[in-house]
């Protein structure tokens, strides 16, 4: 399937930014600074040529930076940068469409709803993940 011009670049506001770089992004905000190889596997992509074109490029735009992990001087992780606040009115679209369906429930009903999209979109994971072929390190 060939991806729509949006799918291929969105964020026009701030960049071009692409599918994968706003996974990035938000797994970093979300989760704090992660290694290279962490990242592919999260977002998918390969390690090795692919996750370093993506840090690449968002490290260029001032996005995140790569430095190396205080435990572990011989790793580096990739953290967001000060720039990287720049892309969370991409995100707000989205959070206030949630927001606006969630204020339909009431407390009762979230509590019973939660569990189940937790384990929904485990499975989603999980499947997903034996999709994959296996990685090496």
């Amino acid at each position: 399937m060939i991806p729509s011009p949006r799918e291929r670049s969105c964020g026009d506001g701030i960049g071009q930014i692409r599918p994968a770089d706003l996974s990035c992004l938000s797994i970093l905000g979300v989760d704090g600074p992660q290694t290279p190889g962490r990242l592919a596997d999260r977002i998918g992509i390969t390690r090795g040529g692919a996750v370093t074109a993506l840090i690449d490029r968002l490290e260029r735009a001032g996005y995140v930076r790569r430095e190396r992990d205080p435990d572990d001087r011989r790793r580096v992780l990739v953290a967001l940068d000060e720039n990287s606040a720049a892309v969370a009115p991409l995100f707000s679209g989205l959070g206030a469409a949630i927001s606006e369906h969630l204020d339909g429930y009431d407390t009762a009903e979230i509590e019973l709803l939660t569990p189940f999209v937790t384990e929904v979109n485990d499975r989603v994971a999980q499947a997903t993940n034996r999709l994959r072929p296996a990685q090496t390190s």
